[in-house]
């Protein structure tokens, strides 16, 4: 009987760390993907910039209760945000580069009274 104990013990034990690890595994393909996606649009520094909030936005979540997964989706749609007021005034610019548009404050619609 106790050997029998023992063995549960062992195997509930090997099925938690199974577990761990698979939802580190599905927390590093969306990291991974996230951090991609940024250094293909952005470039290699803010992909770094993006990792660190990816992390803080991890830190920062509540944790699942008992059986849930954590939605690493949310994690990444919540660093997204996170960085984008950083990448938007950059992404601006070159858009109007490419385009050849010099930057220009909007033109009020004037009309004179006669």
């Amino acid at each position: 009987m106790r050997q029998q104990k023992a063995i549960s013990v062992d195997a509930k034990r090997n099925n938690r760390r199974e577990a761990e690890e698979a939802l580190l595994a599905m927390a590093e393909k969306e990291l991974s993907a996230f951090a991609r996606a940024v250094k293909d649009c952005f470039g290699p520094g803010e992909a770094r910039h993006g990792f660190d909030c990816w992390m803080q936005e991890l830190e920062a979540i509540d944790w699942p209760i008992s059986g849930t997964t954590p939605d690493w989706r949310r994690v990444t749609i919540a660093a997204a945000t996170r960085l984008a007021p950083r990448l938007m005034p950059r992404h601006r610019e070159k858009r109007r580069m490419k385009t050849g548009r010099a930057s220009q404050a909007p033109q009020e619609n004037q009309s004179e009274s006669i």
